[in-house]
């Protein structure tokens, strides 16, 4: 039994949640043989990496989804350790493992993501069911992640939905298919890049040409307010974030850090955006601390923050007040 805080939890559904291993290249050469001179293996995935940087921020953490067999129990070994309330279901099928390349000589990139075990209806429900049983009013949800093999298009469309009257905040951050059910649903808040915006949200219709793909930013994020989603916020790298609501529209300008690593810098963006929101910041607070949450983490090896480094970039973390979006 899971004991009922008495503060506020972000309670955070990866569904395909993985094990990181990170190698570390001096320049990553396609096609060639690479010898890594730097290797770490942790639990990750952007569940856990929201959860972490949730925990690092000084809030409680809850994580939800789905762990099975050896690297599954490294997920909740990796829980334990955090801190985060792990609320797992337990599958038969392996927990992903997704290798990161990063090239030294660059600070970019390659990520390998394996497709996750194959999970039942009988898991999915047992992964809401827990979700809603598990919340409390004034917690966040935050939803975030790839789908695994077996798992609804809507799942986290049916979560916001069985979330709805709670007093619960709900925020989504997904990309594929799910995209566009989840924005149907009606959550509090959209998290998304432009990218994913433009190709997954729906909100180009059915009849696309082509022409839309050129669509002003402001008009697609003014659509998904119009299709009922509370706020949008889009992620853009290095260049910041844009929010877009009723309570108000902000760009959002990130701090300079010399870049590492940017993955996992979009999760810890949401990781100080919602823990933020938790501890009683006010939106514009939230997203200025989403932004350095981001740039701190840019600026690591691996996906990880501080309160410390945290705090120094939120001065460097500037919003703008910007006119409302079009419609």
């Amino acid at each position: 039994m899971h004991e009922r805080p008495t503060v506020p939890t972000v309670h955070v559904l990866g569904p395909n949640p993985a094990q990181d291993r990170l190698q570390v290249v001096p320049r990553l050469l396609i096609g060639e043989v690479n010898r890594a001179t730097e290797v770490v293996s942790r639990p990750g995935g952007k569940g856990m990496i929201v959860a972490r940087g949730v925990v690092r921020l000084g809030s409680r953490a809850a994580l939800h989804g789905f762990v099975g067999g050896s690297v599954g129990a490294q997920i909740s070994a990796g829980c334990r350790d955090l801190g985060v309330d792990d609320h797992h279901v337990r599958i038969d099928g392996e927990t992903r493992v997704t290798t990161v390349l990063v090239d030294s000589a660059t600070g970019t990139s390659t990520v390998v993501n394996e497709p996750g075990p194959e999970v039942g209806d009988a898991h999915v429900a047992a992964l809401v069911d827990g979700l809603v049983a598990a919340v409390q009013a004034g917690d966040v949800v935050v939803c975030t992640g790839s789908l695994p093999r077996g798992a609804p298009v809507d799942l986290y469309a049916r979560c916001v939905t069985a979330l709805r009257g709670r007093g619960v905040l709900t925020v989504v951050d997904t990309s594929g298919p799910g995209l566009a059910a989840a924005v149907r649903s009606r959550p509090d808040v959209l998290k998304v890049n432009e990218e994913e915006l433009r190709r997954d949200a729906g909100l180009t219709g059915p009849a696309d040409t082509g022409a839309d793909s050129d669509l002003d930013l402001d008009l697609l994020m003014g659509r998904a307010l119009d299709a009922g989603t509370g706020a949008v916020i889009v992620t853009r790298g290095a260049a910041g974030l844009s929010h877009r609501s009723a309570e108000g529209n902000w760009d959002v300008r990130s701090p300079a850090v010399p870049v590492v690593n940017a993955t996992g810098s979009g999760d810890m963006m949401l990781a100080g955006f919602v823990t933020a929101l938790v501890s009683g910041a006010d939106r514009v607070t939230a997203l200025r601390t989403g932004a350095a949450a981001g740039a701190a983490n840019a600026a690591r090896l691996e996906p990880d923050i501080t309160g410390h480094e945290v705090q120094q970039l939120l001065m460097e973390s500037v919003a703008t007040a910007v006119p409302g979006v079009q419609r």
